[in-house]
């Protein structure tokens, strides 16, 4: 009975020490890797930006410098002028147009290593303190005694205001009152904020980052479809400008704070 008993509590010993051998031999369960942050620490990225699209902007520069270390040299302008400096061959990485006309025009010069449709908007009819009594609909601004702005034609914001005003049949009526057509759509929209005229054609996007009063949103019909884009530039930081323009198609929540709409 002892010899059993003893050959028992050896096998018994035998089996646990082979089950604690297997459990040391076990691996450890895998974690899943952490992505490696991208970092740009030291390098500069020129960004270019249509005038209007500065507020939004603003905020999405300010997130990805925190993000990336990297540093971003912005320029504001009107799209037509911003893409004459790229013509010109001027130091730019990213370019964002109030217009696709000029990321197809960055392409034809050669000039574009990838382009995006972005975000939508439409021209829409803004009136001043002194304007609410006067104008309420497009038609409005022909009437005697009333002041308008609109940005200069060459721009997309005044391109599309006159296309507006002509398809609708009011050229003739409403030029006469168009007292200055200033090279941004935001000094249009400071000109009705500071009620220096009556009222005024510009960007929804634009309207809503200045708190200003829409009497009329302006059909896509009369202005054809506003879109706005980027473009990542050949021969600059396509990097640092492709991780730029990611970061605001990610955020793209920011800029539909102020009307626009994303593209789809």
């Amino acid at each position: 009975m002892k010899k059993f008993c003893s050959l028992l509590l050896t096998i018994v010993l035998l089996m646990s020490l082979a089950l604690v051998a297997g459990c040391s031999k076990e691996e450890p369960a895998p974690q899943p890797s952490q992505p490696e942050k991208t970092t740009f620490e030291g390098k500069t990225l020129n960004l270019y930006v249509a005038a209007g699209m500065k507020k939004p902007m603003d905020q999405i520069i300010k997130t990805f410098e925190e993000e990336t270390k990297a540093k971003v040299a912005v320029n504001y302008g009107p799209s037509g002028g911003l893409y004459a400096q790229i013509e010109q061959g001027q130091p730019c990485d990213l370019y964002y147009s109030a217009d696709w006309i000029y990321i197809d025009k960055t392409e034809q010069a050669g000039k574009l290593e990838e382009g995006k449709k972005f975000l939508k908007d439409n021209i829409v009819l803004v009136v001043s303190k002194t304007g609410k009594s006067k104008v309420a609909k497009m038609e409005d601004l022909g009437n005697e005694g009333v002041s308008a702005v609109i940005a200069d034609p060459q721009a997309p914001a005044g391109a599309y205001a006159k296309k507006a005003i002509e398809s609708l049949g009011l050229w003739d009526k409403v030029s006469p009152n168009i007292k200055a057509m200033p090279t941004t759509v935001n000094q249009v929209a400071i000109m009705v904020k500071e009620d220096q005229v009556d009222a005024g054609l510009i960007y929804s996007s634009v309207a809503n980052g200045n708190e200003l009063d829409t009497v009329q949103v302006i059909d896509e019909k009369y202005t054809g479809d506003i879109i706005f884009g980027f473009g990542v530039i050949k021969g600059g930081n396509t990097e640092m400008a492709k991780a730029f323009a990611e970061h605001s198609v990610k955020n793209v929540s920011v800029f539909e704070q102020y009307g626009w709409k994303a593209y789809e």
